[in-house]
């Protein structure tokens, strides 16, 4: 996130017949005698009897009123078939990943990040995220200086608005001043969900509350205006390794008044590249008071 020297914010596509012979009544002659096998039944006589008998063909129909393949097939298709016992089974319920789930920006309780900061100020700090909750999460940077800042995030699906000060370099630098401020207002994103090459994205937050210089307490009131677009994803080398990361540009205006009147306005342009899994690995801004850059030393993510 944009750093400065007033300001503390940087910003998961279905189941019969039959036949008989006649007799003669004639009394036997000789001659009248041959007709008698003439009357016996000839082969020819008993031959139709085979012919009355079911033939093959006379018997073929049985079968045919027997059920056939094709009329018994339409019974199993009555049951319920796999597409229809679909629906009536219970849809396992899904993990919920939680709004802060972001690919950029690894948001694990316990997670830290070792920086190193060179340019205009010069210390190292640790970022760890102290607390997760379904909405949001809470981060703490401690610098080598012995300074620190508190920050609270909210989560939109993905989406992450910061919610107090940004990790500012200057915070290690202000050993005397010390800030309590709380959010007036706040529209837009710190940073998308998922942000593609192209994607742009603002954030307004204006802040209220006190600030101690060198013991006096002074009315205190700062209005942020982030205003970033996605490059695209590039080879940055860091202490941590050489890393493909996305490249973010933001211009970051802040005007800062004490006891109601303006007495500050700067303008702050810098890049910061994501890597994917990891988050912010890089960073570097330039301002009225010269440029600072922030490179990751270490990391750890449970």
């Amino acid at each position: 996130m944009p750093i400065t020297r007033f300001v503390l914010i940087a910003v998961i596509l279905a189941l019969s017949a039959c036949s008989s012979g006649g007799s003669s009544t004639v009394e036997p002659s000789p001659v009248a005698v041959n007709p008698t096998p003439t009357v016996q039944p000839s082969p020819v006589a008993e031959n139709p009897t085979p012919t009355v008998q079911p033939s093959p063909v006379a018997a073929n129909p049985s079968p045919t009123v027997q059920p056939s393949p094709v009329v018994e097939n339409p019974t199993p298709t009555v049951q319920p078939s796999p597409v229809a016992e679909n629906p009536t089974a219970p849809v396992p319920p899904v993990a919920a990943a939680g709004q802060c789930q972001n690919p950029y920006y690894p948001v694990v309780q316990g997670a830290t990040w070792q920086y190193q900061i060179s340019g205009a100020s010069s210390d190292t700090f640790v970022r760890t995220i102290t607390q997760v909750r379904e909405d949001g999460f809470d981060d703490q940077d401690v610098f080598s200086s012995g300074a620190t800042r508190q920050g609270s995030w909210q989560c939109q699906q993905g989406n992450l608005i910061g919610l107090s000060a940004g990790s500012n370099p200057s915070v290690a630098l202000s050993d005397q001043m010390n800030f309590t401020f709380t959010v007036e207002s706040n529209t837009g994103i710190s940073f998308p969900a998922d942000p593609q090459p192209g994607a742009e994205w603002t954030q307004t937050i204006v802040y209220g509350g006190q600030s101690d210089i060198g013991g006096t307490t002074v009315a205190l009131r700062n209005t942020m205006q982030l205003s970033c677009k996605a490059i695209g994803v590039e080879r940055v080398s860091v202490p941590v390794g050489n890393l493909e990361a996305l490249r973010v540009d933001c211009t970051t205006r802040f005007d800062i008044s004490f006891a109601g009147a303006t007495a500050l306005s700067t303008t702050t342009t810098g890049s910061a590249w994501y890597a994917s899994g990891v988050g912010l690995v890089k960073s570097r801004d330039s301002s009225d008071t010269g440029v600072t850059e922030i490179v990751l030393l270490s990391y750890s993510i449970p």
